[in-house]
């Protein structure tokens, strides 16, 4: 359970006395914790009679008062536990001498781990009791010298599952009092699994263990921090316990692999605020590049002039016309189209690319498959909207479509139909009611019908079910009763929106699918999307998949890894074999990240890979 080598942050829920012996109190700290994303919660225990000897001093006098005020009975703080179970938790004790274990019987072995509390550190019998019932051990060690901890840890050394907490034994610990390069110190001294104690005032501090490799915390959990109780002064409350799951539980991520990669908003971001070359006046295939012919521009859809120099690009062996950006294909011959061989197996198992309106004449004339899908920009859907037939003229009308209706309405707005902002609201459902007037178009001309698909991420402020029930009313009626249906499609919890990562809470989550479900909502079905969302969840993806495909319409493939490693190439991620994908019936359109690049290069190298693998 403590294992090392793993960099899961184990977050312990301290109940401690901050539930003043309510076993409701109780459950609401537990509900709060398991909400945060705590790995764990535990107890203290103390017997209900003669734990203090004397309560003659003033500070004796106060704590035992505590304790029996706080005290819940075994049966009690068994039921809890249980509870702690059924939410996803480890459920843990601290005991400050062994036999009030005693009060537990045989039930005990119920509880996940044991603690032994800072002020027992050194007591051989208690801590060898415990270890002796089979479960993960924990040892704190505030209060005690350095001599005083490192014997414990010799002798403690033989049990085979503990970890060593660093802790202050201060109520609140003042900032800079927590000694915290000691964590470091525990760890290489115990070869052992390390962690942290909390009686801090500033929560934030834990943040400085883990940095110090600190994986197992214990943080007092109360309803109020300005509480009478002793302990709620160096507790968090229910808001800074969750933040404090929040960014530790966000640690590995955040922390990285030591490598530095790149990831789809920064290229956004680079591509949107750079600059790169762009023809000043038509240049013809021969030509060089020089001051004459060239401007410089944003975005950066091209090469810099840093590129050309350092990569020793001379001759131009593709002409351009004035405006556009010069990029690695002026440089080279044009690509022949695909063999016929790939062809054939693109159009039997329907396989289709995405297509941007730019590069519709390009890509189609590179790659004569059955099958496109329009990914629009919103200022395309403009296009469509002053003129229909201009619009369609780019397009081979031989071929099938899809549509992907675009993420934005505007430079600052994401497409939300149901938004109470009416401009929001007026200008998705404009962008959407377009989109179907283009399916229609391009189904009358096609003859083949024409699905549309769309990212819907914006929750009212009725609740996910209402919001659900909303977007599914007016998709029926904006598209699926003229003749063109609307999939929303599943989504990553973490969304690549204006040049930034956005935290998604629709269709991205195990409540999402128990309510797309229930009203039986059509879907597109993202893979690589589906992949990221469950890793983000910590659960296999192919669970998922199984519940949602029934609802799955069309289905976008593509590659994926951790929570937005998104479109990679296929074999690179936890996609495994797409042959049980792109065997199946319907249109998959190959989502490869940016595979439109050169001409689709990326979409060349992904339907080689499964023609190849899967023909």
């Amino acid at each position: 359970m403590f294992a090392l080598g793993l960099l899961e942050m184990k977050i312990i829920a301290e109940l401690g006395i901050n539930h003043r012996g309510s076993t409701a109190v109780a459950e609401q700290l537990i509900d709060i914790a398991s909400e945060a994303g705590a790995w764990g919660a535990k107890f203290q225990y103390r017997a209900k009679h003669g734990f203090y000897q004397a309560i003659d001093e003033i500070g004796d006098e106060i704590l035992s008062r505590e304790i029996d005020e706080s005290y819940i009975s075994p049966d009690g703080v068994l039921q809890l536990a249980s509870l702690i179970k059924k939410k996803g938790m480890a459920a843990g004790i601290s005991f400050f001498k062994f036999e009030d274990a005693a009060d537990f019987g045989e039930r005990i072995s119920e509880f996940d781990f044991f603690k032994v509390p800072s002020a027992e550190l050194l007591n051989d019998g208690l801590i060898n009791s415990l270890a002796g019932l089979g479960k993960p051990l924990i040892l704190s060690t505030g209060g005690h010298s350095e001599e005083d901890i490192f014997h414990a840890i010799e002798a403690t050394k033989h049990i085979p599952d503990v970890a060593y907490l660093h802790c202050i034994s201060n109520y609140p610990v003042l900032l800079g009092n927590q000694q915290m390069a000691f964590v470091k110190t525990l760890q290489e001294k115990s070869g052992s699994v390390v962690g942290y104690s909390s009686h801090d005032q500033d929560w934030e501090v834990c943040l400085l263990a883990a940095a110090n490799g600190a994986t197992v915390f214990e943080r007092h959990l109360t309803m109020d921090k300005q509480g009478k109780g002793i302990d709620d002064s160096s507790s968090s409350d229910p808001d800074e316990f969750n933040r404090l799951c929040k960014m530790l539980n966000a640690f590995d991520a955040v922390q990285g692999d030591g490598r530095r990669e790149l990831n789809q908003g920064e290229r956004i971001n680079m591509q949107n605020l750079g600059s790169s070359l762009y023809a000043k006046r038509a240049i013809e295939a021969g030509e060089t590049l020089s001051s004459e012919n060239v401007v410089v521009k944003a975005p950066r859809k091209g090469l810099t002039w840093g590129e050309v120099k350092r990569r020793g690009l001379t001759e131009l062996k593709r002409s351009l016309v004035k405006g556009s950006a010069i990029s690695d294909l002026h440089f080279s011959e044009p690509k022949p189209p695909l063999e016929q061989s790939l062809v054939d197996f693109c159009d039997e198992k329907q396989l289709s690319i995405p297509l941007r309106l730019h590069d519709a004449p390009a890509l189609q004339a590179r790659f004569p498959i059955k099958n496109n899908e329009l990914h629009l920009s919103y200022e395309e859907v403009g296009r469509f909207q002053k003129s229909m037939s201009d619009g369609l003229s780019i397009l081979d009308l031989t071929r099938h479509y899809s549509i992907h209706i675009p993420d934005y309405i505007d430079s600052k707005t994401l497409i939300d139909p149901l938004s109470d902002d009416d401009h929001t609201r007026h200008g998705s459902r404009r962008i959407i009611q377009t989109c179907v007037d283009l399916a229609l178009a391009l189904t009358e001309r096609t003859g083949a019908g024409v699905p549309i698909v769309g990212s819907f991420s914006r929750l009212r402020p009725e609740g996910k079910k209402q919001t659900y029930q909303q977007l599914q009313d007016y998709l029926i009626e904006a598209g699926k009763k003229r003749g063109a249906p609307i999939y929303p499609q599943w989504l990553p919890r973490i969304a690549w929106y204006f040049g930034g990562a956005d935290v998604l809470d629709m269709f991205c989550g195990a409540d999402d699918i128990e309510i797309v479900s229930e009203i039986g909502m059509e879907l597109c079905l993202d893979l690589s999307h589906l992949i990221l969302s469950a890793n983000y969840a910590k659960v296999d993806w192919l669970g998922w998949y199984r519940q949602l495909n029934p609802l799955a319409r069309h289905l976008h493939i593509a590659d994926a890894t951790g929570i937005d490693g998104e479109g990679i190439e296929f074999g690179q991620g936890d996609l495994g074999d797409p042959a049980a994908y792109i065997n199946g019936p319907g249109r998959k359109v190959l989502e490869v990240w940016q595979g439109h690049l050169s001409e689709g290069d990326g979409f060349d190298n992904a339907i080689r890979q499964l023609g190849e693998n899967h023909g």
